[in-house]
């Protein structure tokens, strides 16, 4: 399992195109676009697990997680403080995360 860090979950609201609702479960899984990989998105996109303590239906917007990618060959070294990337269902994009420790 690769390494997790902690970050802040900016949902996208409905009315910007975003999730009809905030997850209600304490763990969310989809896929990333990293400014590094914008040329080759969606056909290749890496895959984020969020865990949460308490569900983002819970925590509201922002809410906060533990992030990590479902494959072990995935580049950690974008999981570092400071950076950011987004979230997508589809095509469709539903959040953009920030890594803070």
């Amino acid at each position: 399992m690769s390494k997790s860090v902690i970050a802040k979950v900016y949902w996208v609201p409905l009315e910007k195109g975003g999730r009809t609702a905030l997850p209600a479960g304490k763990q969310y899984a989809t896929v990333s676009c990293f400014q590094e990989d914008a040329e080759s998105w969606p056909q290749e996109a890496w895959s984020i697990v969020l865990e949460f303590d308490e569900p983002p239906l819970k925590q509201g917007n922002p809410s906060m997680a533990r992030a990590r990618f479902l494959v072990d060959a995935a580049p950690v070294d974008r999981l570092k403080p400071g950076r950011a990337f987004d979230l997508y269902e589809g095509v469709k994009r539903v959040a953009t995360v920030e890594i803070i420790e």
